[in-house]
């Protein structure tokens, strides 16, 4: 009887179609085509190549010259795998994840149109799991081919909703799957890793081995998160898997490429666990205001004394409770917290703080005036290149010389004796260029010190107050002149 129901069942389907034909130039362009047609081009396969070395069998070593000590041979081998990445700028910047890129000697992307870039490491930041990366253009390729994919939201993210990830699945490149949103907001512990994952994205669009660091992207083909892990019995896709918010990752871009230090470092708190307390007396918790018996918030274990957070009076051991009078739980919401308080007010941090004079617990607060909030600075440092360290453009620094925080970089140190300091430059001079090639940010600085390293010379543009000049550096300047075009 069962059978006979179900093939019921299925006779009455293909009816229903027969009468309800679809006409044959139906369109097959369905929101996932169009989709993957607009991401794929946003998604590069990355691979990774590390070198190490290891013991290998006497016997090969004297029938292939393998170089030992004592008894023991020894070879260098190279490993390589694999993982996916995201272009998210139009200068070739490069999202993946930090376990993808950790240990490798060399990293280099494939685009979808089969081009083979190598990637210049900007920043990894470990407690997100998210590395920056630069592709090196190499053979002048024009910045205006990258495509970079759209940058999207999770605040407004539904449960149900569609999702596709794009990635080096099992290193089959640009791999398709569809799932929807499973939840949000999960704690993901993983073994091996101090710190757990916050806020996670739950999917179940199938995730393999290779598919970290590609893009999580919601049905307008937006970035909502970077896919990182899955939870599995048998190492496979068993259709629970996790992708980091893309505000975790938006945060770390701004802050390796733009310089931008986030509100969260600004504040100079760090924490190391979340605490909740229960079963706590019905008078004391209408004393500390709070909602239920029970209090949950996030410990203060050390403060920069530069940062806001101990300026405006905030100390370590405080249990901080509350942003703008929305509950911190955890990591993760007062991420989101930080992210969602509105400019131009002030910022409220509720804690609870132990007294030791009265031996109770005391519920205060504390408001970061709006212009402290407001105040952007660009920190970031790039490595020494002919003498040269480099740092972003200040507001204050834009605002003095009557520049954009995107005209060029600062001289910050110049070596003594170093090619940089016998041809005249100076902290606060700005480069503007190199060999010609503009120079916006310090991603750009690094990615021109990669791509010409192995040039005798360089040719650098300075700007010096409302004067510009030409300087090369290398073995070229005492040739052609070390300063051209100064009127000093």
């Amino acid at each position: 009887m069962i059978r006979h129901f179900l093939l019921v069942l299925c006779i009455s389907g293909g009816f229903l179609m027969g009468v309800q034909s679809e006409p044959l130039n139906h369109d097959r362009h369905t929101p996932i085509v169009d989709v993957v047609a607009k991401v794929t081009p946003s998604v590069v396969a990355i691979r990774t190549d590390v070198r190490k070395t290891v013991s290998v069998n006497p016997l090969d070593a004297m029938l292939f010259g393998f170089r030992g000590m004592g008894d023991r041979v020894f070879q260098e081998q190279v490993y390589s795998s694999a993982g996916s990445g995201i272009v998210v700028d139009d200068r070739g910047t490069v999202v993946t994840n930090a376990h993808v890129v950790s240990e490798a000697n060399r990293l280099t992307c494939t685009t979808s149109d089969g081009e083979v870039h190598d990637l210049i490491l900007i920043g990894v930041d470990s407690d997100f799991d998210i590395a920056i990366l630069q592709m090196d253009p190499g053979g002048g390729q024009s910045p205006s081919t990258y495509h970079e994919i759209d940058w999207g939201t999770t605040n407004d993210l539904m449960i149900g909703e569609t999702v596709v990830v794009i990635g080096s699945s099992l290193s089959f490149e640009n791999s398709v799957t569809t799932g929807i949103v499973s939840a949000v907001e999960r704690t993901i512990n993983v073994k091996g890793r101090e710190k757990p994952y916050f806020g996670m994205i739950q999917t179940d669009a199938a995730i393999n081995r290779g598919n970290s660091g590609g893009p999580l992207v919601n049905i307008r083909g937006q970035l909502i998160g970077v896919t990182t892990l899955i939870a599995s019995e048998g190492g496979g896709s068993d259709g629970i898997g996790f992708a980091i918010p893309v505000e975790r990752v938006r945060q770390v871009y701004n802050e390796y490429v733009h310089g931008i230090v986030s509100l969260e470092e600004r504040l100079g708190i760090e924490y190391v666990s979340q605490k909740s307390f229960e079963n706590i007396d019905q008078s004391q918790a209408k004393r500390l205001q709070l909602p239920k018996n029970r209090v949950e918030g996030l410990i203060a274990a050390s403060l920069d004394q530069n940062g806001l957070g101990y300026t405006y009076g905030l100390r370590k051991g405080d249990l901080l409770i509350e942003i703008d009078g929305i509950s911190v739980p955890n990591l993760f919401q007062f991420q989101r917290a930080l992210e969602e308080h509105e400019m131009g007010k002030p910022l409220q941090l509720t804690f609870l703080r132990y007294d030791t004079r009265n031996s109770q617990v005391d519920r205060e607060s504390i408001q970061v005036p709006p212009d402290r909030i407001g105040k952007v600075e660009r920190i970031e440092k790039a490595d020494s290149w002919f003498g040269i360290e480099v740092g972003g453009i200040t507001n204050d620094i834009a605002d003095r010389l009557g520049v954009s925080i995107d005209g060029g970089v600062v001289v910050e140190k110049v070596a003594s004796g170093s090619p940089a300091a016998e041809a005249g430059l100076v902290p606060s001079d700005l480069i503007i260029s190199t060999n010609q090639i503009p120079v916006q940010t310090i991603g750009d600085f690094r990615r021109l010190r990669h791509s010409l390293q192995n040039e005798p010379s360089v040719l650098f543009r300075i700007r010096r107050g409302n004067q510009m000049g030409d300087v090369m550096l290398g073995e070229q300047a005492g040739k052609e002149g070390k300063k051209r075009g100064w009127g000093l």
